[in-house]
C-alpha cells in the first residue's frame, strides 16, 4: 500500500510528542472539512511528526467517543474520561458538533 501524503494537521507540541513515543495514537477532529476527506492509509504530516492513518472511527459526539475508545490512548496521562472531555473541550472541540468526531488511529512513520 503506498501511503500518500496530502494532509497537514496542527497539533499541541506535548501530543505529537506523545505519538512519536507510542503513548498517544487517536488523535480526534471534528468531522468537517479537510478532515472529513482522510482515508485509511493516507499520510497525515504535524509539525515534526508524519503518521499513517490505521483506522478511522466516526462518533455523534464526545461523550460517545470517549465511552467507546479507551480514553488513554486520547490524552496520555489522563485519570478519567471526565478529564479527556474536559481537556478535548479546553481546546476547542465542541461536546457534540454537527456532523459529529473522527477518531483517527495513527502510528508514526518512522525514517
Amino acid at each position: 500500500m503506498t501511503a500518500k501524503i496530502s494532509f497537514h494537521f496542527n497539533i499541541e507540541p506535548e501530543w505529537e510528542a506523545a505519538i512519536r513515543e507510542g503513548k498517544k495514537n487517536i488523535d480526534v477532529r471534528e468531522n468537517a472539512e479537510s478532515y472529513a476527506d482522510v482515508r485509511k492509509g493516507d499520510t497525515i504530516r504535524y509539525r515534526s511528526l508524519e503518521v499513517i492513518v490505521k483506522h478511522i472511527r466516526a462518533y455523534p459526539g464526545l461523550v460517545d467517543l470517549i465511552h467507546h475508545e479507551d480514553y488513554r490512548r486520547i490524552v496520555p496521562g489522563a485519570k478519567s474520561a471526565d478529564e479527556v472531555l474536559k481537556k478535548l473541550l479546553s481546546i476547542g472541540l465542541h461536546e457534540e458538533p454537527p456532523h459529529g468526531v473522527l477518531a483517527f488511529e495513527v502510528e508514526p512513520i518512522i525514517k
